[in-house]
């Protein structure tokens, strides 16, 4: 043992070490709190920020989706004053249309604004077009803004093949439905396609679309969520349909939709139209006339080989029947090149004998409007028919063979033959009928603010 004298020195020492390895253990453990509490301060300090900009990128979202809210305000504000042609609370400068719509309120301080423009406003400048601005500003003055643009255009009426607005489709023995487009050229230059639609609107537990041996290139449309009966011979197809199938299901429609626009009451200054005599000619319109030329009758019954060549842009309204051939004889209404048809039927309507003769095939040059509720108008001719027939509230009948190019609107579709064929036009969908108080719609829709 060492000597006693060095005993304290040794014991102050090692106290003297055991305190500095305890200062130097206690610093580096206040290090080490240091640098967690540093690391600790920074994460919590990006956690915030990030919370902060995405509280910040949801509200703009959120004030974004309100101003496009706006903006679709606007373009139904727009569509009310087309439709209604009432600019009273517009100011009107040239042929420009402009109003502002504010006091939109969202609470927190939101509030909203929109800005409607519509050029050419009363269609002297071509296309009618509209631009909407919707806003909201926040409590804090920012402002975010959403655009949206379109072309506003008239409905168009014919948009199916065939359509029931409240009634059954029915082929009782066969027929074919198919389609094709007249801006290209005719039928018989073309394959015929498959856009073809039957549309039925009736509400109804059984299947409003009756497809006996029919064989249709297109698309079947009820309400009935079965869709179209059919016969073991019948065919519903698209251009990728397998051979094997003959209804394919993927070409069935749980909505309908067939516009039904009230048909106008024809006035205006017109010459009276007699009804020919049998066997005779008579020529109504003019190439030279810009608008069309106004004929009434109390009743045309044509007959024999009675002729009517309409040799420009003519309307024929008809108070009573309206017969081609119906009493016997081939008589018929024969367009020209420059010829251009509008019948307006009160009463029955029956196409037989040689029918309505339309050399151009473009069937939006013939229309035929029934404002009838009968379910006798009918057609029965082996003269194919190139047009639209329009007859809401009636049952319309095709029967025998006869041919449609076009398109046939009316409360009930009966076809009895064993073969009468439709020829859809898809081009109606892009044709308005002046005959019918047509409301506008938006087309070409775009969204200047999306990706």
């Amino acid at each position: 043992m060492p000597p006693t004298a060095n005993h304290p020195q040794i014991a102050l020492r090692q106290v003297a070490q055991a305190r500095r390895t305890v200062r130097s253990e206690r610093g580096s453990a206040l290090l080490a709190a240091l640098c967690f509490a540093t690391v600790l301060a920074i994460s919590l300090g990006s956690y915030l920020t990030l919370c902060y900009r995405e509280l910040a990128l949801s509200a703009r979202s959120v004030q974004g989706t309100r101003s496009l809210e706006l903006a679709e305000t606007g373009m139904e504000e727009a569509l009310w004053a087309l439709n209604k042609n009432d600019w009273s609370t517009w100011t009107i400068s040239g042929t420009t249309a402009s109003k502002t719509i504010s006091d939109f309120n969202f609470g927190g301080g939101v509030t909203g604004d929109v800005a409607v423009t519509i050029a050419s406003y009363n269609g002297t400048a071509g296309t009618r077009s509209v631009t909407v601005v919707g806003t909201t500003t926040t409590a804090d003055g920012q402002r975010i803004s959403r655009t949206l643009t379109s072309s506003s255009v008239p409905a168009a009426l014919a948009v199916n093949a065939v359509a029931a607005t409240n009634g059954t489709i029915s082929f009782s023995s066969g027929g074919t439905v198919d389609s094709y487009d007249s801006a290209i050229g005719k039928y018989s230059s073309q394959t015929p396609g498959y856009s073809a639609i039957l549309a039925s609107a009736l509400s109804s537990t059984s299947a409003t679309v009756q497809l006996t041996n029919a064989q249709v290139k297109g698309y079947a449309a009820t309400l009935y969520s079965a869709g179209p009966s059919y016969s073991t011979s019948a065919k519903l197809i698209g251009p990728t349909t397998p051979d094997t199938t003959r209804i394919d299901a993927s070409r069935i429609s749980t909505s309908p939709y067939q516009p039904v626009f009230t048909i106008k009451t024809v006035t205006g200054t017109g010459s009276t139209l007699s009804n020919p005599t049998a066997g005779s000619s008579t020529t109504l319109g003019s190439p030279t006339d810009t608008s069309p030329a106004i004929y009434y009758s109390t009743g045309l019954n044509l007959t024999s080989t009675t002729k009517i060549t309409i040799n420009g842009p003519v309307r024929i309204v008809v108070s009573g029947s309206f017969y081609i051939g119906l009493n016997g004889g081939t008589p018929s209404i024969e367009l020209t090149t420059n010829g251009t048809l509008e019948v307006f039927a009160a009463s029955d309507i029956a196409i037989y004998g040689n029918g309505i003769k339309n050399p151009s095939e473009d069937p939006k040059r013939v229309i035929i409007y029934g404002t009838n509720t009968l379910t006798a108008p009918d057609i029965n001719t082996t003269v194919p028919f190139h047009g639209v027939i329009y007859t809401p509230n009636g049952q319309f009948n095709v029967l025998g063979n006869s041919a449609i190019y076009g398109a046939l609107v009316a409360k009930k579709v009966v076809f009895s033959g064993s073969a009468p064929a439709v020829h859809y036009d898809v081009n109606l969908r892009r044709v308005v009928f002046d005959g019918v108080e047509t409301p506008y719609s938006i087309s070409d829709w775009r969204d200047n603010n999306a990706d």
